[in-house]
């Protein structure tokens, strides 16, 4: 792997998931030993959309590559791809010179609930890294096969082997027709608004929200991260179509799970499990998908 990193390196500037101060954030690395194993606090989607930045110039980007993703954090991509890929001129250019390395969790999160949505083995990938002890066993897309010359090839029974025991320890949640049985008139919408205090960290935290506002500021345009639950989302010069906090957190799971998933057959939430992580009141997504809509 100290090979395969030398080699990426020399193509591409190299960052990855490293531990400051206690906390885990992505920085410049300089090699495989700088790289922690630990998920980072934050979804890295700054790598593709900025939290601020100016639209009326677009610069060239130079070619990264990430080590140390979480295969939740690049299924929100994979996500985003589907919505956005070739239609943002931004985030098309970062998304095409960026080399996704992500590792898979060898043991299911506190709260966290990907295998509900595919994970932690994906399916769609730059390289994915399990590591087992001093093995790392890789799986890498045609594009990048190139940096494994030399290595041993297996079957890739070792994956679905592994995904079988992850699934045992980590049970998916039954979301097959959730976008048929949430409600529209249910009142979990109003007990969570009872609750949410329109901070926004569920979004800003998300892996796969991609929602942004849109001002002048001098010379420039900017365009910054936006969150559905905060009362000026979707206000216009008539008004605002949501008044209601409750309206607004209804837009925010049914955009989730119902809207997207009738528009591009998937649903919008990788079960990272953040937002419950980063909510000061206590509001938990894994709720909704449980939630009994039948006798309401």
């Amino acid at each position: 792997m100290e090979r395969v990193f030398a080699a990426i390196s020399g193509d591409f500037e190299t960052y990855g998931a490293v531990e400051k101060e206690g906390e885990v954030l992505f920085d410049r690395v300089h090699s495989l030993a700088e790289v922690s194993e630990n998920r980072s606090r934050y979804a890295p989607k700054e790598f593709l959309i900025r939290r601020n930045e100016n639209v009326l110039y677009l610069e060239e980007q130079q070619r990264k590559a990430v080590f140390g993703i979480k295969s939740c954090d690049l299924k929100g991509f994979y996500l985003m791809d589907r919505q956005i890929l070739n239609r943002d001129p931004f985030y098309t250019e970062r998304r095409n010179k960026t080399l996704f390395v992500n590792y898979v969790c060898n043991t299911p999160c506190e709260g966290g609930f990907c295998s509900s949505f595919g994970g932690p083995v994906l399916d769609e990938f730059d390289i994915q890294v399990l590591r087992e002890g001093n093995d790392y066993h890789i799986m890498a897309s045609d594009k990048y096969d190139k940096y494994f010359n030399g290595c041993r090839n297996d079957d890739g029974s070792y994956f679905t082997d592994f995904k079988r025991k992850f699934n045992t320890e980590m049970p998916p949640l039954k979301v097959d027709g959730l976008e048929s049985r949430i409600k529209w008139n249910s009142p979990i919408w109003k007990e969570f608004a009872s609750r949410c205090i329109s901070c926004g960290a569920c979004n800003y935290s998300c892996p796969t929200c991609y929602c942004f506002d849109l001002y002048d500021d001098g010379d420039e345009r900017k365009r910054e991260w936006d969150s559905c639950v905060l009362s000026g989302f979707t206000s216009s010069s008539a008004g605002n179509i949501r008044n209601g906090l409750d309206e607004r957190l209804r837009q925010r799971f049914y955009h989730k799970f119902v809207y997207f998933k009738k528009s591009k057959d998937e649903f919008l939430c990788t079960g990272c499990n953040r937002c419950v992580e980063d909510c000061p009141v206590g509001i938990d997504i894994k709720e909704v998908i449980t939630h009994d809509y039948s006798n309401e």
